[in-house]
């Protein structure tokens, strides 16, 4: 498996990834628009060729703000999560990520499992923020960078 950023082809992958782990899925053209941003932050997970997972983003140095961590429901539970997020991270501070943060739904005990391993910390709520289904948002933050630093 090799982790890489991603690149326009990978974008139709990703959209089949997304409609199988959200409900509310981004499109092909959503995740290549980002793809191709100056300020785009994009990952992949590969296996033998075939996007598994990714991570999508944005950096506007210094905060870099995490959309979407997905992985294909046949690879989950094997650590690809957080491998794939450490290596996005890593990967941002070359050009400048000092903070970053996300937001997740409150009723998604294993992004925010990952997400609190990780070392982020919930920062604030957003009640009632998601729809499809209803449910609030939890804000949270990688908050310095000698925490994004120390993993």
């Amino acid at each position: 498996m090799d982790f890489r950023r991603s690149v326009p082809d990978d974008a139709t992958a990703m959209a089949e990834i997304e409609a199988l782990v959200f409900p509310d899925p981004w499109s092909k053209r959503d995740f290549s628009d980002l793809i191709c941003s100056e300020s785009g932050m994009c990952f992949s997970a590969v296996d033998n060729g075939r996007v598994i997972a990714y991570v999508a983003g944005r950096l506007i140095a210094p905060e870099g703000e995490i959309y979407r961590v997905a992985v294909r429901p046949e690879y989950q539970k094997r650590g690809i999560g957080y491998r794939l997020l450490d290596y996005a991270v890593k990967s941002s501070r070359g050009r400048g990520l000092e903070v970053i943060f996300l937001e997740v739904r409150s009723r998604n005990r294993a992004a925010i499992s990952l997400y609190s391993a990780y070392g982020f910390e919930v920062a604030s709520i957003r009640q009632g923020y998601y729809k499809n289904p209803s449910d609030d948002a939890l804000i949270m933050i990688k908050a310095s960078r000698a925490d994004i630093l120390e993993n």
